[in-house]
């Protein structure tokens, strides 16, 4: 296991179990799903992750391809605001207050409450979590009723997502 630091967060991970973990899952979940905001999401996924998240999903061994969760909370302006996850194996050691920001539109940290990951991945499992704002590109306009939340439960997860990120200044 190697120790990382990320923002004011401490995690352990092994790099080797993390990518043989990931060359044996097919694919992404929102590769998986069949919601217009999975499939908003899939069309961009090349251009969501900044160099430096990239970077970091690189060095702990995660396959940025293959998010093991993308949620569409709907529109926030003229953007719709997403979370996800990638697992990987390793241990949370210190936990952190704060997101770590990469410009005003992307955040992420390290998580250990989840829906339980692939077993190729084992028991001893973290993600990193990422939060942003995506353009909407698809040919239909986005539909709340064609997707899988309700007004309501958009507008509670956005501001418990909010509250701890810098999104909100």
């Amino acid at each position: 296991m190697t120790e990382l630091r990320i923002g004011d967060q401490l995690i352990s991970f092994d790099r080797e179990a993390t990518a043989a973990a990931y060359s044996q899952v097919s694919q992404g979940w929102a590769d998986r799903c069949t919601c217009q905001g999975c499939r908003n999401f899939v069309l961009q996924r090349d251009r969501i992750y900044p160099v430096e998240f990239r970077d970091l999903l690189n060095t702990l061994g995660v396959d940025p391809s293959k998010e093991g969760e993308a949620v569409h909370y709907g529109p926030v302006g003229e953007l719709h605001f997403y979370e996800g996850w990638f697992y990987l194996v390793g241990k949370l050691l210190e936990a952190g207050e704060r997101n770590c920001s990469i410009g005003n539109d992307f955040e992420y940290f390290a998580g250990t409450s989840f829906p339980r990951p692939p077993a190729a991945f084992g028991k001893g499992v973290i993600v990193i979590e990422f939060a942003t704002h995506l353009s909407w590109v698809l040919d239909k306009p986005w539909n709340l009723n064609a997707d899988y939340h309700t007004a309501q439960e958009t507008i509670s997860k956005q501001a418990e997502i909010l509250k701890r990120s810098d999104f909100a200044n």
